[in-house]
């Protein structure tokens, strides 16, 4: 029962909270397709597996240009400020968190979700 939230809401609240969560997703794909192109030389291949060949470069290059122009569509107008320092602050704030894990436990970056025996090490 989420729509009493949806009514609470003035109209331009909405507007930015939904432009806001436009942004997060396209940096998550352009940051997605930015790591696999710079660890794509260092990735197995497994024989039978899914593989674009020869058109790999060219699809990940068209799928990180067709990113960039959506962000610039999403950021582009004046009206979008406000979501655009929501993201930023987001990014921000997240990227303290990463530091503060980095520097403080380490080891829990180096292990994966469930691996109860790393923390027995």
């Amino acid at each position: 029962m989420r729509w009493p939230l949806m009514v609470g809401l003035p109209g331009a609240a909405l507007l930015e909270l939904i432009t806001a969560s436009t942004i997060l997703p396209a940096l998550t794909y352009g940051s997605t397709i930015v790591l696999y192109l710079a660890v794509r030389g260092r990735l197995g291949r497994r024989k039978g597996a899914f593989d674009l060949g020869r058109f790999e470069l060219p699809v990940a290059i068209c799928a990180l240009v067709w990113t960039l122009v959506a962000l610039f569509v999403l950021v582009a107008p004046r009206e979008v400020l406000v979501p655009v320092v929501v993201v930023a602050g987001l990014l921000c704030l997240g990227g303290l968190y990463f530091v503060a894990v980095l520097t403080l436990d380490r080891r829990a970056l180096e292990t994966e979700p469930g691996d109860v025996d790393a923390f027995t090490r």
